[in-house]
């Protein structure tokens, strides 16, 4: 009976092992946001707080023309912004598709791509990512910034990151919609609501 409750005790320990080494193992993983596999907020139902704008933060940051920007130099228009990285081949090709989806549908949303991996994204890189994806700079803005930069904008999103191997980064998935002051109106790791975006043009008139 000992022997048997010893076996059992083996076997939890080395399915555990094994869930750890395949989550350590997967790269440009999405981590789930808490609550469903693609969850949204609403601004109107949060508190003050989170009426913060992103274009307060103090950071200077470097598109793929190698211009020096500011994310506040987006005032004026709602903006859906999502942090990727180039290097990615699952989840960040799948938010880019759903950007350009909506591209094609408002002509008036800008979209800003944050690098969370600024060692290898440097502006000639993300102009080549650019241009691979024809993601027009009329209306996309790459950028690429400090360590500490990448960490502040991530953590006012929400999003967390990780190093999982050498090359590559475990992540949350998920697209921002900016009103035109740099308030997080929503965000969702799924398909993106234009009637929130035509809201926005709305109220604005």
């Amino acid at each position: 009976m000992i022997h048997t409750s010893r076996l059992t005790v083996m076997w939890i320990a080395l399915a555990l092992l094994l869930a750890l080494l395949a989550l350590a193992t997967s790269g440009c993983a999405s981590q789930p946001i808490p609550g469903s596999r693609t969850s949204e907020r609403s601004a109107r139902a949060e508190d003050d707080v989170d009426r913060f704008s992103v274009y307060e933060l103090d950071a200077s940051w470097r598109d793929q023309s190698g211009a020096t920007r500011s994310l506040a130099s987006f005032r004026g228009s709602p903006v859906l912004l999502a942090m990727i990285y180039t290097h990615c081949t699952a989840t960040c090709p799948l938010a880019v598709s759903e950007l350009k989806r909506v591209a094609a549908l408002d002509p008036d949303v800008r979209f800003v791509l944050v690098s969370l991996d600024p060692a290898r994204d440097d502006a000639s890189r993300l102009a080549h990512y650019a241009a691979e994806r024809a993601l027009e700079p009329s209306r996309w803005t790459l950028l690429t910034g400090s360590d500490a930069d990448v960490r502040d904008l991530a953590a006012t999103l929400g999003v967390r990151f990780r190093q999982v191997t050498p090359d590559d980064l475990a992540h949350t998935n998920l697209i921002t919609l900016l009103d035109r002051e740099g308030r997080i109106t929503r965000q969702t790791s799924g398909p993106i609501d234009v009637a929130a975006i035509a809201e926005l043009h709305a109220t604005a008139r």
